[in-house]
């Protein structure tokens, strides 16, 4: 291989055809010196070689007519078609690599002629890409060798898993979060579809690592909270950003629960509908507060008599658990209800310290995220102590905001160009990379970007877990197999 031509952050580099396959993503080396280029190939096409239109349409034309036993003493027909098929790699230049370390500030282009171009060795890219830290995650395979991340390059960050359904973006989730536990860190997990329950399995059917650190609360049912322990900030956040009741509206609600609280000595979700229904206020707020009232109550969710404490429940958790919330068996309202009564009491929480930090993943981010009450969050979340992880099949759902502040990028396979577009501008890597991988990405292979990686873009190919993931997607013939085996 030889470099062509170099225009901005792209490389052109000549190839014979056979030369060692590549993928995009591969890593190569071009040394010269003593000292070593990085670049990352992002496609493969045929060199512009002069005249070989020209040759080609008349080879075309005259193939009927070529004797088998052409005359060619000097072997030049085996050469001239090598110069025809050569190859062109484009490749992206990723920095010097210099003492061990990549460089993106040093101006230096090895030799066109001189430069020894290579696959990179895996090894390389392990130590390059390697985040401070000592507690490490064995995620996949790259360039034939395996990668890791670090737990600390997670730990104050925020992670976006995102892709096309079926290519393994829960498979992922579901890893961190069994790595985390293992490390002592403490997982709460939104699980829209009950898959994260069977972490708690092997394969074999045995109890997995963390089966005893594995806690499910499923709501209305063992989660249920009254409305003295959620509060009025909670219940006020609920009413603003899910059921979208104005102003006038919440200040008439805060003073009937005061005027319950005081006269009651506690707080009920039927004391404060007889107070709303008695008190002297506006009827069309009165209405709406009404209204909103009776569709919190049947969510279930809220239980007056209920002594749930998710503060207690909370700090009594040991050294590394996962927290599951199972909202498979919950309304979509109900569900939003739920992830900002979580959302409010775990920021007040972990602002009076009362709770320590804790990562927070968010299966099907796309279906409750709404840049309302999660802007919050997103923006002061290394200030209170949590570490959202997103995953989402839909990104152009998640606000601009998000991608902005997000350390760190998993992107499995994309191929609508809207999707790829979004990316582009949100990912910490330059729009082509993102366009030309992601597009040809199969399954179980991920684009990985940021921190745990030390900002050098790498494509792994994840690695299977031992444990019970569940997720597939349910076939018809496969159930209507089992069914007719039953019958038989």
């Amino acid at each position: 291989m030889k470099i062509l031509a170099k225009n901005g952050d792209t490389l052109e580099i000549l190839a014979n055809p056979e030369e060692e396959i590549l993928e995009r993503g591969d890593y190569l080396t071009i040394e010269d010196g003593g000292k070593t280029l990085l670049a990352q190939v992002i496609d493969i096409e045929y060199a512009d070689v002069p005249g070989v239109l020209e040759d080609a349409l008349r080879e075309l034309s005259s193939e009927d007519f070529v004797d088998s036993s052409s005359i060619d003493p000097y072997s030049l027909g085996s050469v001239i078609a090598n110069i025809r098929d050569a190859r062109l790699v484009i490749a992206k230049v990723r920095g010097v690599v210099m003492n061990g370390e990549l460089r993106n500030d040093v101006l230096w282009l090895p030799s066109r002629f001189r430069s020894k171009i290579s696959k990179t060795p895996p090894s390389l890219i392990m130590e390059l890409s390697k985040s401070i830290g000592r507690r490490n995650i064995l995620i996949g395979e790259c360039m034939g060798g395996w990668i890791s991340i670090t737990a600390e390059a997670l730990d104050g960050a925020l992670t976006i898993i995102t892709g096309k359904k079926e290519m393994g973006k829960s498979h992922l989730a579901k890893m961190l979060v069994v790595n985390l536990v293992e490390y002592g860190a403490k997982v709460m997990v939104l699980d829209i579809n009950g898959e994260y329950v069977g972490l708690s399995r092997k394969i074999d059917g045995g109890e997995s690592e963390i089966s005893r650190k594995l806690f499910i609360l499923t709501p209305g049912e063992n989660f249920r909270v009254s409305l003295s322990e959620t509060g009025l900030r909670t219940m006020l956040d609920i009413l603003k950003y899910v059921y979208e009741t104005p102003t006038a509206s919440l200040r008439e609600f805060s003073r009937a629960w005061y005027i319950v609280e005081k006269l009651n000595g506690k707080i009920s979700l039927r004391g404060l509908v007889e107070a709303i229904s008695k008190i002297q206020m506006n009827e069309s707020i009165r209405d709406a507060l009404l209204s909103r009232l009776q569709s919190i109550e049947s969510l279930e969710f809220f239980n007056d008599s209920g002594d749930f404490s998710l503060q207690e429940f909370l700090s009594k958790l040991s050294y590394g658990a996962a927290l599951i919330i199972d909202l498979s068996k919950t309304s979509p309202q109900g569900r939003r209800v739920v992830v900002e009564y979580l959302l409010s009491k775990l920021s007040s929480m972990l602002k009076d310290e009362s709770i320590p930090p804790l990562f927070l993943v968010a299966e099907e981010a796309h279906l409750y995220l709404r840049e309302t009450y999660w802007d919050d969050l997103v923006t002061r979340m290394r200030h209170i102590g949590v570490f959202p992880i997103f995953v989402t099949n839909q990104p152009d759902m998640i606000p601009d905001s998000v991608y902005r502040q997000a350390d760190n990028i998993f992107i499995f396979n994309f191929t609508n160009d809207s999707d790829l577009d979004y990316l582009a501008k949100a990912s910490r890597v330059d729009a082509e990379t993102v366009k030309k991988i992601v597009k040809n990405l199969p399954p179980r292979r991920c684009l990985v970007i940021g921190k745990v990686v030390n900002d050098l873009p790498i494509v792994v190919k994840t690695r299977s877990l031992p444990l019970v993931t569940m997720g597939e997607t349910k076939l018809y013939f496969n159930v209507e197999k089992t069914y007719l085996s039953l019958r038989d």
